[in-house]
């Protein structure tokens, strides 16, 4: 019973979790009230980016725009769908992961056009053995921001291919990079994904846990304790880890009595990362054994 609890675990548990912002209140009433009406807007959103990039490649706004916009269609949608329904039905959760990772890699792509337009010789330094420091500025923090999500998501979505695993220092590489650049970004969003890398990273030497806790006390810190998505981060990639089930559901139900109007920016993050806390609670007693 306890092996069978442990891997459906695993099933569930992303390698890595984003915050999501967004200024406009409309993606984030339908997401709340209407999640199909809003995998509509979001599904043709991205394909109306999609399509504008095939004839401006080169457009840095567009490839901005596509990186953030496809990598939240596919962790608020696909991904979501895909953890509950794997449980349910294997074969239709592998789908849903399956065009989940297809989304990321294609976002991914675009963030990393977008990065080597400003720095012609980033390809040639992401390939290298030695990922040694690079000059970015404040202006590049949201290409390497969402490309480190959209790469984050594949990896995740591939749900231990070890053609994806062994790419997790370059979305760690990235995330270091956003935080030389402007560590407090977005309310503390790259603090929230350095909690799910901190647990992740390779040769931790055992310090995971200890780091990720410490993201997570810089991004309560800098959101203003606004932010539902670190809850939910360290209870789904430390407390589960830890098997600590008081510590998890104390996590959750702190994420869940946020104020989702407090503050615009955090509306879309929040409602997600709320939800997902409602449905972790739910399958507590699968979680933990």
């Amino acid at each position: 019973m306890a092996e069978t609890k442990r891997i459906w675990s695993q099933k569930l548990s992303g390698i890595f979790l984003f915050i999501f912002f967004t200024t406009s209140c409309t993606p984030a009433y339908f997401v709340r009230y209407h999640p199909n009406i809003a995998e509509n807007i979001f599904a043709r959103k991205v394909y109306r980016i999609e399509a504008k990039i095939a004839q401006n490649p080169v457009d840095s706004n567009l490839l901005l725009e596509a990186v953030s916009e496809l990598t939240i269609y596919s962790y608020a949608f696909l991904m979501e769908q895909a953890d509950r329904e794997i449980v349910k039905n294997y074969h239709q959760g592998r789908n849903l992961y399956n065009r989940a990772q297809n989304i990321f890699n294609r976002a991914k792509d675009y963030g990393l056009r977008g990065i080597k337009l400003q720095y012609p010789e980033f390809d040639s330094l992401m390939t290298a053995t030695k990922m040694e420091s690079f000059p970015f500025k404040r202006k590049d923090v949201p290409f390497l921001y969402w490309t480190a999500a959209a790469w984050g998501g594949a990896i995740s979505a591939s749900k231990g291919d070890l053609a994806y695993i062994v790419e997790i220092p370059k979305v760690g590489w990235l995330l270091e990079r956003a935080l030389e650049a402007e560590p407090e970004w977005n309310k503390g969003a790259i603090y929230s994904a350095m909690i799910s890398y901190s647990m992740k990273r390779p040769n931790q030497g055992g310090g995971g846990e200890k780091q990720a806790r410490m993201y997570f006390k810089k991004a309560l810190d800098i959101s203003g304790g606004k932010a539902s998505s670190p809850y939910v981060t360290l209870a789904e990639v430390v407390s589960t880890f830890n098997q600590d089930r008081e510590e998890f559901e104390d996590l959750l139900k702190k994420a869940l009595i946020i104020d989702i109007d407090i503050d615009p920016e955090l509306k879309l993050s929040n409602i997600i990362a709320q939800s997902r806390a409602r449905w972790l609670l739910e399958q507590k007693d699968e979680l933990f054994y």
